[in-house]
């Protein structure tokens, strides 16, 4: 760590987890009374495609964010990436990872040559944000299995990690979300609980990924080579509908039932749907708390979405 603070790297900065992180670090920078130098310091490097897009000028706005302007190829050209921030090898404190859901084997390839690039930067710290197995060796869920596969590397690899296993995201019952959530969500409250209707589904909030992984870089001690599950809430599909409809004065918004048909017989929807009837999620939740005491559960997570929109 470098006596003028902490520099942190952020692949997919502008998607929802890595904004949460980079929210909760710039909120740790204000709330240590917005000193801008000092080893309490992050400087965070939001590496971004599009600079002058919406998503990445409010980032630009928080404290101590540089907006880093890559490749559209990025992801499989890391280390151009790193050489990008400016920053020299030895000089990144940590690099947060999450990709975005193309496919398998491209998640698997780029994971692992972002691991590659942050052992050739000497990087101190990476964390990678994974997917949360339900204590299952398989989980017959090819996008879960590959993140399983990136886990490992990682290890392997000797960078110095913490790997957080978030459930499935509170994010996804919004709104706002985008379509192909609607379809997710639709297959959730619709298509899933055949054989066991009484079972509960964890959920969590990308904020609190976010805050749980901001957590892991102020203090990388505790942290390092920690796997961490990470869940907010514990619910029935009755009481997430029931929730929902309390506090926003609506339904969940759905979508045609024969499309989220279509998509769970052909994706992997489908096994993630046997996954959570059959199996479902564990995480103590508790535990979450005592790390983290301002978790959301569904419905602090709505009062914020509603007070916000």
């Amino acid at each position: 760590m470098s006596g003028q603070g902490k520099n942190i790297v952020v692949f997919g900065s502008t998607g929802q987890q890595g904004s949460a992180l980079i929210n909760a670090l710039s909120e740790y920078n204000t709330n240590n009374n917005n000193q801008s130098t000092g080893p309490n310091r992050f400087t965070v490097y939001a590496l971004s495609r599009s600079p002058a897009a919406p998503s990445s000028i409010r980032l630009a706005s928080l404290s101590g964010v540089k907006v880093i302007e890559v490749a559209k190829d990025y992801m499989d050209e890391p280390l151009k990436a790193l050489e990008a921030t400016g920053l020299a090898k030895g000089q990144i404190d940590g690099v947060f990872d999450v990709q975005g859901y193309v496919s398998e084997a491209i998640e698997l390839k780029q994971a692992k040559a972002i691991i590659d690039a942050a052992k050739e930067w000497e990087v101190e710290h990476f964390v990678y944000s994974s997917a949360d197995f339900g204590e299952l060796d398989d989980t017959k869920i090819p996008p879960f299995e590959a993140k399983r596969q990136v886990e490992s590397y990682l290890r392997s690899s000797g960078v110095p990690y913490t790997i957080l296993r978030p459930v499935q995201f509170l994010d996804n019952l919004l709104p706002s979300a985008p379509f192909q959530m609607k379809v997710s969500r639709t297959v959730l409250l619709r298509l899933t609980f055949y054989n066991h209707p009484e079972r509960k589904h964890q959920l969590v909030s990308c904020r609190d990924i976010g805050k749980f992984a901001a957590l892991a870089f102020s203090d990388p001690a505790k942290w390092t080579g920690k796997e961490v599950s990470l869940a907010g809430d514990s619910l029935t599909r009755e009481e997430v509908e029931k929730i929902y409809e309390e506090v926003t004065g609506k339904d969940v918004e759905l979508t045609w039932s024969f499309l989220a048909r279509f998509v769970k017989l052909i994706s992997p929807l489908g096994p993630m749907a046997r996954f959570f009837d059959d199996h479902g999620y564990k995480v103590d939740i508790q535990q979450v708390r005592r790390d983290l005491p301002d978790l959301e559960d569904l419905r602090a997570f709505l009062r914020r979405y509603k007070a916000t929109y």
